[in-house]
Parts: C-alpha cells; structure tokens; sequence
C-alpha cells in the first residue's frame, strides 16, 4: 500500500500546482496527474456534470490502485466533494477545508476570493469560512476566461493581464487583506496579481494548505511510501502535446503526457 500512487485530478494544467506543493512536501511519492482538457474548464459546468466527471475519473483511479486522491479542483472540491468523499474505499482530499481552516487563523478580516463560477455559486469559502470566524467578511468574484488563458499558454498577453485587473481591482477597492486563489489554474497569474496590488504577500494558494493536510493524514495512516525516490505519470483526456506546453511554464519537469481518451476511461471503470 505505502508504493502506491496518490492521483491527482484537474480539468486541465491547473491541478500541476498542487502536485508542485505535493512533491516539495512528500517527494518520495509515487503519483497519478489526471488533466481532463477534453472537458476544460470544470467551473462553467453543472453540479450534475461535474459529479459524473469525477465519478469518472474515481473509478478509473481505483482500478489503478491509488491509495489517495486529491481534488486538485476548487470547482469539483466545492460542489461534488461533499456527496462522494465517502464512497470509495481511499481517502479523498478536498482544496476547500484545509485553506478555510487556515483562514480562520488569520487577523485579515476582509478576504477576497477569485474563482470559477461554480465555486462561486457554491459559496463554499465563504461558508466554510463564516461557520469558525463569522466575523470575516468573504467577497467571492468568478473570473470567467482565466482558466481558458492558461490552458491556451497565453499568460504573458496583455489579454490575460486586462481580465486580471476587471477581477482584482474592484477586490482592492473593497479592502480586502488577503486574495484566495480559488482555482488552481490562478497560481500560473500570480505575478500580475501581485504586482497589480503592490503586494507579494496578499495571495493564499490552497495547494501549499493541501499538501500539508494530504501529507499529516498519510502520516497517521501510516502509507506514506518510504522508497528513496517517486515518480509521476502524466495523462489528459485530449491534446496531449498543448497540455505539455502550457503546464511546463509552471512545472518545468513536466514530461510528455499521455492522451487518455474519456471514453476509455468510463469503459475500464465500468
């Protein structure tokens, strides 16, 4: 159990931040990265869409013996997590709780949010915020076009940096202490954020939050793998080649990926 792999799931390239975090912290581990770019972005996608996509995507991990899976997905952590968390038979890791968690411990009072549009429509920062510090104000902002930015390697165009000030700017007007990266894509913008205001201290990542909680549970399980050294497989549901392309700005390491059609991995699960 210890050598088996922990997989990871994202719609797309985003999800490499949290595998980044996960490395940094447990190297020694052996993981599974999942990119469903045929379906990318998750966030403009119903609760009942997103649900079927994970279940999907669970089904296809169990066969592949994970021992562990993180929802390196804010928009599938905030609306699916809850109603399968406890349906397979490894434990699931949500990018919500472990960040609320971590926010209630601040002194910041006014907390910005930039994410999908099913993470905001779930409310599920602001709720799970609220229910420890009720007296912390969350504005939660859906940044549509971000993701599709990044997944397109187009982070560098004055594109990318014109959505980023309509997101951030009205944040800052509002005085908000700290901004929440609410989609995993978002870290790959970190630096215009920053700079738009005048702040590298102001972003919260989830992933580094994530990996610590996947990493103390794994600990107390006692399967964390005590091999000298992991490895990382990569897969995407299409496009194999532009996944590559626009992961490596993050995840320099990032090794060819295979194409791993969707309609394969409903057959196998099934």
């Amino acid at each position: 159990m210890k050598e088996h792999p922990i997989g990871i799931f994202d719609s797309g390239v985003g999800g490499l931040s949290v595998l980044k975090e996960l490395i940094n912290l447990i190297p020694n581990e052996n993981y599974l990265y999942f990119g469903d770019t045929a379906r990318v972005p998750y966030g403009e996608k119903t609760k009942e869409q997103l649900t079927s996509y994970v279940r999907e995507i669970l089904d296809w991990f169990k066969i592949q013996n994970v021992k562990a899976v993180v929802m390196a997905c804010n928009s599938s952590s905030a609306t699916v997590y809850e109603n399968i968390k406890n349906d397979y038979n490894f434990p699931i890791f949500s990018l919500i709780e472990p960040t609320a968690d971590f926010i209630t411990y601040l002194n910041s009072e006014k907390i910005g949010v930039l994410a999908t549009s099913a993470t905001v429509n779930s409310r599920a920062y602001s709720t799970k915020i609220n229910k420890a510090s009720p007296s912390k104000t969350v504005y939660e902002v859906a940044c549509p076009g971000l993701v599709e930015i990044i997944e397109n390697n187009k982070t560098a165009t004055s594109e990318a940096k014109k959505l980023v000030i309509k997101y951030v700017v009205p944040l800052l007007e509002k005085g908000v202490e700290k901004i929440i990266l609410g989609c995993t894509h978002y870290p790959f913008l970190g630096h215009i954020i920053q700079d738009i205001a005048n702040d590298k201290e102001i972003l919260i990542d989830p992933a580094k939050h994530i990996a610590t909680k996947v990493s103390e549970s794994l600990l107390l399980l006692d399967i964390l793998n005590d091999s000298e050294k992991g490895a990382v497989k990569f897969y995407a549901s299409s496009n194999a080649q532009m996944f590559v392309e626009a992961g490596k700005i993050f995840y320099p390491a990032l090794e060819n990926a295979e194409e791993l059609i969707i309609s394969e991995i409903i057959k196998i699960a099934k």
